[in-house]
């Protein structure tokens, strides 16, 4: 089942994407900020999932069950590195260091999983927190936001995410790992384990819980992207976006509307960011949280599939994605058959064209696209509820 593990990994990782390119869309497509700072808003997500859910959990066992951590921290493969230090300053200085944090996390997951209350209050704690940062570093960025414009501000909030990734996080090891990647626990009670170990699927059951999860978390996000679109908050959105000065004439505070819009995308990025890191990606390093994979790649799934339409995002999320991984699956076959004509012979070579096809491929899709479709796989369609979408295409294929 190896074969199915994978492909479910890579279906929750487009969903990743999606809910990326969602939340993108309604702060870029909508609302015309250009956000070139999608990394960090991510990164916040995963952020909550390796640093601050395994602290809450140490914390909240020292009430739950005291004797438990306890025996956990003094075990001989953690007392040489901890000694005599507080369990306050363990938890705050010491789980993020990967000699400690290896073998904790393994078995404070398995902790977690036998006590139905700690995982549950865990689950909570992690999506509460990670929404709430979201929504901080929103606020954040939206002072930008309000006193820059068009390429000043894409620079801005570029930099300021690479600032706290690349740099910030990155550099701190006992605040989140830096650059060492840290486990992310498994926060699955085992009630729930045990339902989707029943599933016919002989896969791991905390991959099952994280693809229904990702699944039903994108679903939600689809729904309330439409709602916010075809709502007054909506059509606000679209006239700022083509001329703030004149929707400012009618009494709209655009700094409000920024922040807001800031704000709801921040949180949805944020829960993206959760997804990934708590289902599909077993470690958490700040240096993976790269501008070109976590911001250029959703913005080039954007502009294929249609800048604000949430249908074309999504279409054009699935097809930038897929496209890379076939690509990357069939390079290999490719170099061969150029090696055996002689046409290819440095390894060196070979190893930076397999580095850089999938991100040609992407510049190549995009001029295509802006060539032949310039709004898009589906262009913008205002005013539109998804009902009247269904209805049209149900009277289309209907004659």
């Amino acid at each position: 089942m190896v074969e199915l593990s994978a492909l479910m990994i890579e279906l929750g990782n487009i969903i990743t994407f999606v809910m990326v390119v969602l939340a993108l869309n309604l702060m870029a497509g909508f609302a015309g900020i250009p956000n070139f700072g999608m990394a960090v808003f991510v990164y916040t997500g995963a952020f909550v999932v390796g640093a601050l859910s395994v602290r809450f959990a140490l914390l909240l066992l020292a009430v739950l069950d005291p004797a438990t951590l306890e025996a956990l921290l003094n075990k001989p493969s953690y007392k040489p590195y901890v000694g005599d230090m507080s369990l306050v300053e363990i938890i705050l200085f010491k789980t993020m260091e990967p000699t400690i944090n290896r073998t904790l996390i393994p078995e404070l997951s398995s902790i977690i999983s036998q006590n139905l209350v700690l995982a549950l209050s865990v689950l909570i704690f992690t999506f509460v927190v990670a929404v709430f940062l979201g929504v901080v570093v929103g606020v954040i960025s939206s002072y930008a936001a309000v006193r820059l414009k068009e390429d000043y501000l894409a620079i801005a909030l570029l930099a300021f995410s690479e600032m706290m990734v690349q740099v910030f996080f990155a550099q701190t090891d006992s605040l989140a790992g830096g650059r060492y990647a840290i486990y992310a626990p498994n926060m699955w009670p085992s009630e729930l384990s045990s339902v989707a170990a029943a599933l016919p699927l002989g896969v791991k059951p905390e991959l099952t819980l994280g693809l229904i999860l990702a699944i039903g978390l994108a679903a939600l996000t689809y729904l309330y992207a439409e709602r916010i679109a075809n709502s007054p908050m909506g059509r606000a959105l679209r006239a700022m976006r083509d001329d703030e000065f004149v929707l400012s004439t009618y009494g709209r505070d655009i700094a409000a509307m920024r922040l807001r819009v800031m704000m709801i995308g921040g949180a949805l990025a944020a829960l993206a960011g959760v997804i990934y890191a708590m289902n599909f990606q077993p470690v958490v390093k700040a240096t993976d949280y790269t501008r070109l994979a976590w911001t250029f790649v959703p913005w080039a799934m954007m502009i294929i599939g249609g800048m604000a339409n949430n249908l074309g995002v999504v279409l054009g999320a699935v097809a930038i994605y897929v496209g890379r991984k076939a690509l990357e699956f069939a390079l290999p076959e490719l170099f061969d058959a150029l090696k055996a004509v002689g046409l290819v012979t440095e390894a060196a070579a070979v190893d930076v064209i397999r580095a850089v096809a999938p991100n040609i491929f992407v510049g190549v899709l995009i001029l295509l696209m802006l060539y032949l479709r310039p709004k898009g796989l589906v262009e913008e369609m205002p005013g539109r509820t998804l009902g009247d979408k269904l209805r049209e295409l149900k009277e289309k294929f209907s004659r």
